[in-house]
């Protein structure tokens, strides 16, 4: 019996251990080094099925980075600039020399973006839509990745209360949920998710980005972003 709860015990402090345990901070040593002033957003890269989702993604990237102090490039000046040049394929864009944002905008560093998911599943009475972004930000002097997140926001909706009124009544309920799980799937936009995992992953303190410099938390928020000891 004692054996029994000294190995409950351990097993207990392990889960306990286990779920206090958090992922260790980036190194943003390349990023203060470089520190950059300006980002030019080149048109996301789309990995979905959805046709819309760069057009719609597009318009909502470049307020929150230049928000947190940087100068942004607009991006759909940036989109038909590299279509005269012949760029306008987004998945060519990642084997574009970053040197030649740098030659071309004079930008300090380039955001590659890719949309991986873009979606809206239905499981029973129940909806879930999803927008899942990748960031990656270059330098373009050197080439180096100055910093790289994925961020998902997901939109939940249906889900059915209690049952009552024996098997017609649940009948209905399910009825009336996944009804009201399709409706609120096609009403929800897009857009707001976007935004939502552009915020998160530019604002997230120790993971986003550090203010730049037109933030005036400028260089004095470097000490949340120092990786931990």
């Amino acid at each position: 019996m004692i054996v029994r709860h000294v190995v409950v015990g351990i097993l207990v402090g392990i889960i306990i251990q286990g779920c206090g345990t958090t992922a260790s901070k980036p190194d943003y040593s390349q990023f203060f080094e470089k520190q950059p002033r300006s980002i030019v957003v080149v048109p996301a890269f789309n990995k979905t099925t959805a046709v819309e989702a760069p057009l719609v993604f597009d318009t909502t990237v470049t307020k929150p980075f230049a928000e947190r102090g940087y100068y942004v490039f607009p991006v759909f000046v940036t989109r038909d600039i590299l279509i005269d040049m012949g760029l306008s394929d987004e998945g060519l864009l990642g084997e574009v020399s970053p040197q030649r944002f740098k030659d071309v905008f004079g930008a300090d560093a380039v955001l590659y973006v890719t949309i991986q998911n873009w979606v809206t599943s239905y499981v029973v009475l129940s909806s879930s839509v999803t927008v899942t972004v990748q960031y990656k930000l270059v330098d373009t002097d050197t080439g180096t990745v100055l910093w790289e997140r994925t961020k998902t926001a997901r939109h939940q909706s249906g889900g059915g209360g209690g049952a009552g009124g024996g098997l017609g009544g649940l009948i209905a309920q399910v009825v009336v949920a996944a009804v009201d799980a399709a409706i609120t799937a096609g009403a929800v936009d897009y857009r707001p998710l976007a935004i939502r995992a552009n915020t998160t992953a530019v604002n997230r303190e120790g993971w986003g980005l550090p203010a730049g410099p037109y933030h005036s938390a400028f260089q004095n928020d470097h000490p949340n972003y120092q990786p931990d000891q």
